[in-house]
């Protein structure tokens, strides 16, 4: 009796855990690969530039004054309509930001849950072993033109 418990302890402490495990996602390249992730990049970076040309239009213009008064009433000005133009600006980067990132999330968590691991870290952190679902991600994300 005391061989068959000796055995079944020894089975059991040699046995592996039948956790899932660990995923990890390289966030950074899904983000270059994602079509909307893409797509809002561009969309950022149209509305970034417009600011700098809107900047470069208002400074020919304020070269243009005369009096000292003339371009400090422009300026005051100018720098009112940045600050609202600046503030549309991040929101909408932020937005866009927080829509890619939930997007991202929700696809992965759906991949996590169906592969049973227990939890996804960040591809940066893993040196060894676990399972790399970033292309899965990549590929739900882009399936039905990736806007979705």
């Amino acid at each position: 009796m005391k061989k068959l418990i000796l055995v079944l302890a020894l089975l059991i402490i040699s046995t592996p855990s039948f956790a899932a495990g660990v995923g990890y996602i390289n966030y950074e390249k899904v983000a270059s690969e994602y079509q909307f992730a893409k797509a809002s990049l561009r969309e950022i970076e149209t509305k970034g530039r417009e600011i700098e040309q809107y900047l470069k239009a208002k400074e020919i213009e304020f070269n243009k004054l005369e009096t000292p008064l003339q371009k400090q009433k422009f300026q005051e000005t100018v720098q009112a309509e940045m600050k609202t133009k600046e503030k549309a600006f991040n929101d909408f980067r932020n937005k866009r930001e927080e829509q890619v990132y939930q997007r991202i999330y929700a696809v992965s968590e759906k991949i996590r849950l169906e592969k049973e691991l227990d939890v996804l870290i960040d591809a940066r952190g893993v040196f060894s072993g676990g399972v790399d679902i970033t292309d899965t991600v990549i590929q739900r994300l882009n399936a039905n033109g990736g806007m979705k």
